[in-house]
C-alpha cells in the first residue's frame, strides 16, 4: 500500500524548486545543473519540475525573478544613498550571482525569455538610475548616460574588479556624468 504523502500547495513547491535551482546554478553554474539534479535536490522526481516550469530557461527566469524581488527590496534601505554608494551596492550585492549574469548573456541569443527579461532588466536599472540621479543630465545626452551606467555597472559585476577599483571607477563615473556632484 502506497504511503499517504502530505499534499503541499503548488506555490509552496514551485518555491522550493526555485530555492534548489537558485543553490545549484550560483554554487555549480547553470550549465553543470541538471534537471534531475534540481529534483534530487528539490525532493521531487524530474517530470515533477516540468508541472511548474516548460524548461530549465523558465526556472532559470523564475530564479532571476526572485533574486530581483530580494534585490529590489533591499535596494530601498540604500535608495537615498549617494549615487557612487548605490552603484557600489548594486555591484556588491550582485557580484556573488556573477555566473547567472554571464548565463543570462549567453543565452540571450538562444532565449527569446532570456533576452526579453534581460531587455527589462536594462530598462528597470535605466529607469531607476534615471528617477534617482542627484541632478538632471543634459537632456540631448541622458539616455547614453545612463547606458554608460549600466553597461559599466554590469561590466564590474561580471567581472573580476577588486573593490578599491570598482569605487574608483563609480567615482570616475559619477564625476564625468555629473561634475557638479
Amino acid at each position: 500500500m502506497p504511503s499517504n504523502r502530505r499534499t503541499q500547495p503548488q506555490a509552496e513547491k514551485r518555491a522550493e524548486l526555485i530555492a534548489a535551482a537558485r543553490e545549484l546554478f550560483i554554487g555549480e553554474g547553470y550549465d553543470a545543473t541538471p534537471m534531475n539534479r534540481i529534483a534530487r535536490q528539490a525532493g521531487v522526481t524530474p517530470n515533477t519540475i516540468y508541472w511548474y516550469f516548460k524548461d530549465k530557461d523558465q526556472l532559470l527566469l523564475a530564479v532571476l525573478d526572485d533574486i530581483l524581488q530580494e534585490d529590489l527590496a533591499a535596494y530601498a534601505e540604500v535608495a537615498q544613498a549617494p549615487l557612487v554608494d548605490r552603484m557600489m551596492w548594486l555591484v556588491e550585492r550582485l557580484r556573488p550571482i556573477r555566473g547567472l549574469v554571464v548565463t543570462v548573456h549567453n543565452r540571450i541569443r538562444v532565449s527569446p525569455g532570456i533576452d526579453a527579461w534581460h531587455t527589462g532588466l536594462h530598462t528597470l536599472l535605466e529607469q531607476l538610475f534615471t528617477d534617482q540621479l542627484p541632478a538632471p543630465l543634459p537632456s540631448h545626452t541622458r539616455d547614453a548616460d545612463i547606458r554608460i551606467i549600466t553597461f559599466t555597472l554590469e561590466g564590474m559585476i561580471s567581472h573580476e574588479v577588486d573593490p578599491v577599483a570598482t569605487r574608483q571607477t563609480c567615482e570616475a563615473l559619477v564625476a564625468r556624468l555629473l561634475p557638479s556632484t
